[in-house]
């Protein structure tokens, strides 16, 4: 039979494997169909680039996701924004996170796929305001979908800390 301390490590090391699998998961599922929308019909991606932008956006999200799980509990924790803060302060919190991140992981997604300076110019915005502006729908959305997989939400609300 393992010590603790080994039993401990391994239950350590399965809770991050879940961590960065739910929040790369809802990251994905939350952000790359909306941007592929923009990217074809206002941006003016052709189909090749497209998909080179789509999937090089899984592909970075895979380091970004659970990034942007960190990125937000970090912020709650600077700000002081828990589950009992306004709707304003949450907003602003998740805003600074979905900037942050949306800024840094978007880029490389423009550059690996070899997107025209004018398609990078009309994309690039977009994606830090919906960084931004986002923030707050995709961190209600993250936690609800935290909250599905048995993880604890970055803010938690009464209705979940009731189930």
């Amino acid at each position: 039979m393992p010590d603790l301390e080994t039993s401990i490590k391994e239950y350590e090391k399965a809770v991050n494997v879940k961590a960065w699998l739910v929040d790369t998961s809802a990251r994905i599922l939350f952000y790359v169909p909306i941007m592929g929308v923009w990217e074809k019909y206002v941006a003016g991606l052709e189909n090749p680039e497209l998909l080179k932008s789509r999937a090089s956006a899984v592909a970075i999200n895979l380091i970004f996701g659970r990034m942007h799980g960190k990125v937000r509990e970090y912020v709650s924790k600077v700000t002081r924004t828990d589950e009992t803060s306004s709707k304003k302060r949450k907003f602003l919190a998740d805003s600074l996170s979905g900037f942050i991140i949306g800024i840094t992981s978007y880029a490389p997604v423009l550059l690996v796929a070899n997107v025209s300076l004018e398609e990078a110019v009309v994309a690039m915005p977009f994606a830090i305001a919906l960084g931004a502006f986002s923030g707050r729908p995709y961190g209600a959305y993250h936690d609800w979908y935290r909250h599905l997989w048995k993880m604890t939400p970055v803010y938690k609300s009464t209705d979940q800390s009731s189930q």
